[in-house]
């Protein structure tokens, strides 16, 4: 139930990688994942992002079918389909915000790190992103980064960066 509402929560936040009114099988791809039609989904997601010129258009739809892995459970397409999108236009919010959390999860801080720092600077209101950036400073040593980090974070709302700087 957690991951449907996920899908529903990201593909609204998706929405951030376009600026054009979505294309039909775009469209139908949103209404097969809404009912729960992952497979039929994937299939318009990729036909999106076949025919479609811009590019974060193409990388919403890909970050989309990214998505329907995931709820699938198959993370090995999701994180490709992931990596897919941010080819196809690397300043894809989402996917540099779930791609830092994967590699994050997975112990691989480098990676991690850049995807967030990445997404700052895409976006330098996404406190989330700004919150990560100063743990992942912090567990790898860099005092002053993190407390920078935090700081940003705190200022833009986040309570967990607020937290972690009431704990110094």
């Amino acid at each position: 139930m957690k991951k449907i509402i996920g899908l529903f929560l990201a593909l609204v936040f998706a929405a951030a990688c376009t600026q054009q009114v979505p294309v039909s099988d775009y469209k139908k791809g949103i209404e097969a994942a809404k009912n729960k039609q992952y497979d039929q989904a994937i299939a318009f997601f990729n036909t999106a992002a076949a025919t479609e010129k811009d590019k974060d258009m193409v990388a919403n739809a890909l970050y989309n079918a990214g998505l329907c892995y995931g709820i699938k459970e198959n993370y090995e397409e999701e994180i490709s389909y992931y990596k897919k999108a941010l080819e196809a236009s690397d300043s894809c919010q989402p996917a540099l915000y779930d791609l830092g959390m994967y590699y994050k999860k997975n112990g691989d801080n480098e990676n991690s790190l850049k995807m967030f720092e990445k997404l700052t600077e895409v976006n330098p209101t996404h406190e989330g992103a700004f919150y990560m950036v100063g743990l992942i400073y912090g567990e790898n040593g860099d005092k002053e980064k993190s407390e920078e980090y935090l700081k940003k974070a705190a200022e833009l709302g986040s309570a967990e960066a607020q937290a972690a700087i009431n704990q110094k």
